[in-house]
């Protein structure tokens, strides 16, 4: 796969994740955060108004009770709907935290009205505890993140445009910072990609190149140099050649500059530099130049560790 299109599928695949994130969840948990503030800073009777117009929509209407509480933070209405009675209670204020006790306390109520149910209704959230008691008591448990979708088209359209706005607005300025991040990420991605996998390929494709070697290059440079040079290479036997190799490879080894010396095939040599390429040729080439028979090796020039750098093919007649 070349490098920059594995580097777009790197942006289009974190992008996407992280608009998705950004758009469908950390929108609407902003929105459900700064909805339930806004119904905290209502007045009792506003929001008491809201959570009754929110039953209405399912099918329950309000039974006036002389039993009714009109306390200022807590209070209880009868409902009525499909055959049923109903007690609704609200506990206005987002820092209410209900445990096993109030649910308890709401249950006796629910008992001496004579309903068949209730339905707890706060900002607030309810614990662990307070819910295992609300499910064997029949009371239906409406708090914290599920309360303002519940309310939501109830609420005044231009206090509900502003925090749906200000939630998608910073949704949006969130979308477009992880969009950038994305496509840095692709870009580097794309630089370091092709030093971490071309290494292993030029390695494997060496040996096939290797073979079209000694037909291509005499031809390439027919000059006067590289004549009297194959010339001398055809009085040195294939003994002498493999030996040459072999000191050649240990002198690499010892010079400053160079890693090692390998010989990948009879015609190539793969050299591990540790210095820039134009300083690392006249140290190659001068071990190949002692022997006539090697003036023509192909080197394969790999770059230092960590480098970017590509692989150079070359001979040093060619220099």
């Amino acid at each position: 796969m070349p490098a920059w299109l594995f580097g777009l599928a790197i942006t289009l695949l974190v992008g996407a994740a992280a608009t998705a994130y950004l758009w469908l969840i950390r929108r609407r948990d902003d929105e459900t955060a700064a909805g339930l503030l806004a119904l905290a800073g209502m007045r009792w009777r506003d929001f008491s108004r809201l959570v009754l117009e929110a039953m209405e929509l399912r099918g329950l209407a309000r039974i006036p009770s002389a039993h009714e509480e009109n306390q200022e933070h807590s209070s209880s209405f009868m409902l009525s709907g499909e055959g049923r009675r109903l007690l609704l209670a609200c506990k206005h204020g987002s820092a209410y935290r209900i445990g096993s006790a109030a649910v308890d306390e709401f249950a006796s109520e629910i008992r001496l009205r004579g309903t068949k149910g209730g339905i707890l209704v706060t900002e607030g959230v309810l614990d662990k505890d307070g819910l295992e008691k609300a499910e064997r008591h029949n009371i239906e448990i409406i708090d914290g993140p599920r309360l303002w979708p519940t309310v939501k088209p109830m609420v005044e359209g231009k206090l509900q445009q502003r925090i749906v706005g200000n939630a998608s607005a910073r949704a949006r300025r969130h979308i477009a910072i992880a969009w950038l991040g994305s496509v840095t990420l692709g870009l580097a991605v794309a630089l370091v990609f092709p030093s971490v996998l071309n290494p292993t390929g030029a390695s494997a494709a060496a040996p096939v190149a290797a073979k079209l070697a000694p037909a291509v290059a005499p031809a390439a440079q027919p000059t006067t140099g590289t004549t009297s040079v194959a010339a001398a290479s055809a009085e040195v036997t294939e003994a002498d050649t493999e030996k040459h190799r072999a000191e050649i490879s240990r002198k690499l080894s010892r010079i400053s500059g160079i890693s090692r010396g390998v010989w990948i095939s009879r015609s190539t040599l793969a050299v591990d530099r540790l210095v820039a390429e134009q300083d690392a040729w006249p140290l190659v080439c001068s071990q190949l130049y002692a022997y006539p028979d090697l003036a023509l090796t192909r080197v394969q020039m790999n770059p230092p560790p960590g480098s970017d750098e590509q692989v150079r093919w070359r001979q040093c007649e060619q220099l």
